[in-house]
């Protein structure tokens, strides 16, 4: 009956933002995770709000600050600069071929590319 879960919320789709990974000018999905607490599956109120963005060209995820998702979810203008984008290391992939690959490796193997 009450309880307690997270949830990742898509927001929308950002156009034309220059991703740090990749290089390229890309669409990212704005994404906002949260906690929240439910009375038969009803969210009463929500903490612990955070933002993310996530690079449709190579699958990178950058944090942003909340005052900047939070305006962005509003609606209001906000431009994103490379400063604002802090990437969050999930697994390491080749920056050539976007291939995963161990830490141990200084070239991918797929490529040859130096990591």
């Amino acid at each position: 009956i009450l309880g307690i879960d997270k949830k990742n919320k898509e927001i929308k789709e950002l156009h034309n933002i220059t991703c740090n990974n990749c290089d390229n000018l890309s669409v990212m999905k704005l994404i906002k995770n949260y906690t929240y607490f439910h009375i038969f599956f009803i969210p009463i109120f929500k903490w612990n709000e955070s933002y993310y963005l996530m690079c449709k060209n190579c699958d990178s995820i950058y944090s942003i600050s909340n005052e900047k998702g939070n305006a962005i979810e509003k609606g209001l203008d906000s431009n994103l600069t490379y400063w604002d984008l802090n990437e969050i290391k999930t697994d390491n992939r080749c920056k050539n071929c976007g291939n995963k690959i161990d830490n141990d490796y200084r070239y991918c193997p797929y490529c040859g590319e130096q990591i």
